[in-house]
């Protein structure tokens, strides 16, 4: 989807949600490092390969990973505990980098020119002071953000569906802009046009989408030309 197509898309449409993780943040690395870090005392390691696939695409997560390797003997909810506590000193430290053209898109939809045409937020199953943390830290305003404390994460569209009403849009005149198979099934299920946002991680990933956009700066130039 080049320029132009996405410029029509957005005269379609009246608000945009933005998942937050291999979208606008290039976050992923980091909890796959932080899950090794966890699961090293069991004498296993999630290979790249793996996590982008399985973890970071599909969303099948630690278990996930124990079904798949016959893995046991592991408390899920303290290795859950522990590899969130990992991934928040790498957010504290400042270490979680935004995607080019991250902040610059943010400011841009900010403005009141953009706002008032196209209300936007973020959507995404992690915690929304994670996010804001990671946004400050890069540089980036604080758009809305609907974080996934206490609804049912992706696949399942509760996240993208709360984000909606807090635009006080219905899904249909939404876009969402996704990096993983698991945020675009999310996004179809919950009526939402979906764009799937490329990156250097999942390019080798079979993701299930009609609509694909390069980059943020694809995004950026769009939003401008619909103005």
């Amino acid at each position: 989807m080049n320029t132009e197509e996405l410029t029509e898309l957005f005269l379609s449409h009246n608000g945009i949600l933005f998942d937050f993780d291999g979208v606008l943040a290039n976050s992923e690395p980091y909890f796959r490092k932080a899950w090794n870090l966890t699961l090293k005392p069991y004498g296993h390691f999630v290979s790249e390969e793996d996590y982008w696939h399985y973890w970071a695409s599909l969303g099948e997560g630690i278990e996930g990973e124990i079904r798949r390797h016959g893995l046991t003997g592991l408390g899920v909810d303290a290795l859950k505990a522990r590899q969130k506590s990992l991934y928040r000193e790498y957010v504290n430290n400042g270490d979680i980098p935004l995607f080019p053209f991250a902040a610059e898109l943010l400011r841009t939809l900010m403005l009141p020119v953009f706002f008032g045409r196209f209300p936007f937020g973020i959507a995404s199953n992690s915690d929304a002071d994670i996010i804001g943390s990671i946004l400050l830290s890069g540089g980036a305003c604080l758009p809305p953000i609907t974080g996934g404390t206490g609804l049912r994460k992706k696949p399942a569209p509760d996240i993208f569906l709360k984000a909606a009403a807090e635009l006080d849009l219905p899904p249909s005149e939404i876009i969402v802009f996704e990096d993983s198979q698991k945020g675009i099934d999310a996004s179809d299920s919950g009526g939402f046009t979906s764009v799937l946002v490329s990156n250097k991680l999942n390019t080798d990933i079979d993701i299930n989408c009609s609509c694909i956009v390069s980059g943020l700066d694809v995004i950026l130039n769009g939003c401008i030309r619909a103005m």
